[in-house]
């Protein structure tokens, strides 16, 4: 963990500290309540398949958070994944984007309710064992990152 990293950790710490103590533990149980249930509604359950070519899995594009991302990254167990292996679509049949030629003069659009497919050429695939998978979504809008994690075993696709 970059020194960054910790320093945003001990920032959330704080902040966290401090609402509690102005607001009381309930409001930090409502808070976390709150993420959950995005998380939840966001990432579509089971959706994370293992196949010959790396994995994919899916998003359900709620009316939380829509508009031009110039940037997204993907980390597998807290490992940054090459943009250039990942590709995503914003449509059932649409076009594969490769995330590496997302930028902000060719940002992507992401409607709500919009469901939203990733795929990670990746080798070797995940294990059959639970894997951390954190989505990150830069734009220039407050906040400018918004991200999600999940924990899931990978299924294994069945072939079309």
């Amino acid at each position: 963990m970059t020194a960054h990293s910790w320093g945003r950790m001990l920032s959330i710490a704080r902040q966290g500290i401090t609402l509690g103590a102005e607001f009381g533990p309930q409001t930090l149980e409502a808070l976390l309540w709150v993420a959950e249930t995005v998380e939840e509604s966001v990432y579509e359950r089971s959706s994370l398949a293992r196949d010959a070519d790396g994995f994919k899995f899916a998003l359900s594009n709620p009316p939380l958070r829509v508009g031009a991302f110039s940037a997204v990254r993907l980390r597998l167990d807290g490992a940054a994944v090459d943009p250039s292996r990942v590709s995503m679509r914003t449509r059932a049949g649409g076009e594969w984007r490769s995330v590496g030629s997302i930028d902000a003069d060719d940002p992507v659009g992401l409607r709500s309710g919009e469901r939203i497919e990733i795929a990670v050429r990746s080798e070797p695939s995940p294990p059959r064992a639970p894997v951390r998978i954190r989505l990150e979504l830069e734009c220039p809008a407050i906040p400018p990152l918004v991200w999600m994690e999940v924990d899931e075993v990978p299924r294994e696709e069945e072939p079309p």
